[in-house]
């Protein structure tokens, strides 16, 4: 059989702050393959990319409905092109319930990457539940971060390009705070703010860098901006390319993600690559952080206002100390062994 992929996911956009590493994945996953055909949602800006490498989305349109006809169509003109020997879904559970029909025809074995603790009910629960159903096996980062337990899902964790997040300081501060996540209210961001503003620290600077992915997100953020607005120090950046990411971020100094059990988000292994102390509301977490999980995990706002106070304990030689312990466990979730980690399921 060929050694070409299918590969399936949500956008190809280098600006987006969210989506913009999927490119990586890309560039990584098509040095094992001769051929791979990306079947993407949304077209933004597109990157520079391997010669064996096929872009193919939609012309620009709000219509969902609209798009799925594409992915179908599409899908279905180059299953008769070529044969593929695997298709792989990054995050796109819709995309394989689309063409499930079409995979299955052409007896092509599907993988999906997802790492969410999805919706709890509705039709885009029945969505994942068909998509994981189908798909031969799945790929997650963590092990609350896909919500069906089976022993078709496996455990490889995030990927991480540590060759641009990487950690340049040359001393620790306590000085520049951030949050680094998509704007949804799934993200839990005013129990950071709060927990920020009840602490000594309340006169540095916030800064939010992110931004809304759908209406109810849109809402959330405009709820955000008028709540927090009488303060000066809190300051809603809005959206960053995902390549100008690593420069930008090496300006902070501690971060602080409040995202539950399913949300292994990989802003945090990013902005602990750039050397930013990230206090965390994740239990996944605690094997990278080892003996320093009960300083950095947080159970609650006043929990993490506490830990946040201990800040001016913690010596410039100490944050050193933790990050070079921490360093074999980040390494792990590198995007360089990101390929050999999906072998198995390839």
């Amino acid at each position: 059989m060929d050694n070409n992929l299918l590969y399936l996911n949500l956008a190809i956009d280098k600006n987006d702050t969210s989506l913009g590493f999927a490119s990586s994945w890309i560039i990584e996953i098509s040095k094992i393959y001769s051929r791979v055909d990306v079947v993407t949602l949304r077209l933004g800006k597109i990157p520079d990319l391997p010669k064996n490498v096929n872009i193919y989305g939609p012309v620009s349109s709000k219509n969902k409905f609209k798009k799925y006809i594409y992915l179908y169509k599409e899908i279905k003109n180059l299953t008769k092109a070529y044969n593929y020997s695997r298709c792989f879904s990054h995050m796109s559970a819709i995309s394989i319930f689309v063409t499930s029909r079409l995979l299955k025809k052409n007896k092509i074995k599907s993988t999906l990457w997802f790492t969410h603790p999805g919706p709890s009910f509705g039709l885009k629960k029945f969505i994942l539940f068909s998509a994981y159903k189908f798909s031969d096996n799945i790929v997650t980062a963590s092990k609350t971060s896909f919500p069906f337990i089976s022993n078709k899902v496996n455990i490889i964790g995030h990927a991480i390009d540590t060759k641009n997040f990487k950690n340049i300081k040359n001393q620790y501060k306590i000085l520049n705070f951030l949050i680094l996540s998509r704007i949804s209210k799934s993200k839990n961001i005013e129990l950071s703010i709060d927990a920020f503003l009840n602490s000594n620290f309340k006169d540095k600077n916030l800064d939010i860098i992110g931004g809304p992915l759908n209406s109810n997100d849109k809402d959330y953020f405009n709820f955000l901006i008028s709540k927090y607005r009488q303060y000066e120090n809190i300051n809603f950046l809005g959206k960053i390319g995902h390549s100008k990411l690593p420069t930008l971020i090496n300006n902070y100094d501690i971060c602080f993600n409040s995202a539950g059990d399913g949300f292994f988000d990989k802003s945090i292994l990013e902005t602990l690559s750039c050397g930013i102390l990230n206090f965390y509301h994740n239990r996944d977490f605690d094997d990278i952080y080892g003996p320093y999980a009960e300083r950095f995990y947080f159970d609650n706002e006043t929990d993490l206002t506490n830990k946040i106070n201990t800040l001016s304990l913690m010596t410039s030689k100490d944050t050193e100390t933790f990050f070079h312990e921490i360093e074999e466990k980040l390494n792990s979730h590198s995007l360089d062994t990101l390929a050999n980690r999906l072998k198995p399921f390839f």
